[in-house]
């Protein structure tokens, strides 16, 4: 029998000065193979339609577990839900999701879509498209991982982007190399300059966090401010 679970882990806002926001992996608890990653299942699933379904899936539960810490007055001001470019470019996937907030009666500004891929020049305008439609309905939009998948800053431009994620492993050597503060430091700058927040990832110790933190970084997530758990444990 297998089981698919939705975990979270906060994500410090630096200006609100606590953690509300949560970020999300999902996992597949299986009875005889245990607990399967979602780096393990997911490129399976992109290969068909699955990845849709589990991005909605994503949504749903997102949904009720803002509600379900909502009734234990626990905030949860927005969650970030990974979702695949492929389902970006599906015709009806923002008429979808609209229909799963209302259902809930969830704000959309409490859901952030989160890519982690490339976006390819094939589908560039679908995916743009897509994401000037969340936004329009205040849906928030981020595009993560910069440093792993993408090589130019100047193609994120194309995009009304609330947020943009720096990839933990820009940021390993940074209390010792002034060349990565200099990236790191200037993907910062750029982000300002086209009015998006910027969210680090792989924080695991407060030097990393004051060190960037000093560089104008926004958002911050990782070891040092919390593991992945389920929202019944938030």
């Amino acid at each position: 029998m297998r089981t698919i679970e939705l975990f979270y882990r906060p994500v410090f806002d630096i200006h609100l000065n606590m953690a509300i926001d949560f970020e999300t992996v999902m996992k597949i608890n299986d009875r005889i193979q245990g607990v399967i990653p979602e780096k393990i299942f997911m490129p399976v699933a992109e290969k068909s339609n699955q990845v849709v379904q589990l991005n909605l899936w994503a949504v749903e539960e997102a949904c009720e577990a803002i509600k379900r810490c909502a009734e234990r007055e626990v905030d949860m001001n927005s969650v970030i839900i990974w979702v695949s470019v492929k389902t970006l470019t599906k015709k009806n996937f923002v008429t979808q999701v609209k229909k799963i907030v209302d259902k809930y009666g969830i704000s959309p500004d409490s859901i952030c879509f989160n890519i982690t891929e490339s976006i390819l020049e094939a589908v560039k305008d679908k995916v743009k498209a897509t994401i000037d439609a969340l936004r329009e309905l205040e849906f928030r939009v981020a595009i993560d991982d910069l440093g792993l998948e993408y090589t130019s800053l100047s193609n994120l431009a194309h995009y009304d982007l609330d947020y943009i994620g720096i990839h933990e492993s820009m940021i390993e050597d940074i209390l010792y190399s002034e060349k990565v503060q200099n990236t790191v430091q200037g993907i910062i700058d750029f982000c300002k300059k086209i009015d998006t927040q910027v969210i680090v990832n792989g924080i695991e110790t407060k030097e990393v966090f004051d060190l960037i933190n000093k560089m104008g970084a926004d958002r911050f997530s990782g070891p040092y401010f919390g593991e992945f758990v389920k929202d019944k444990q938030i």
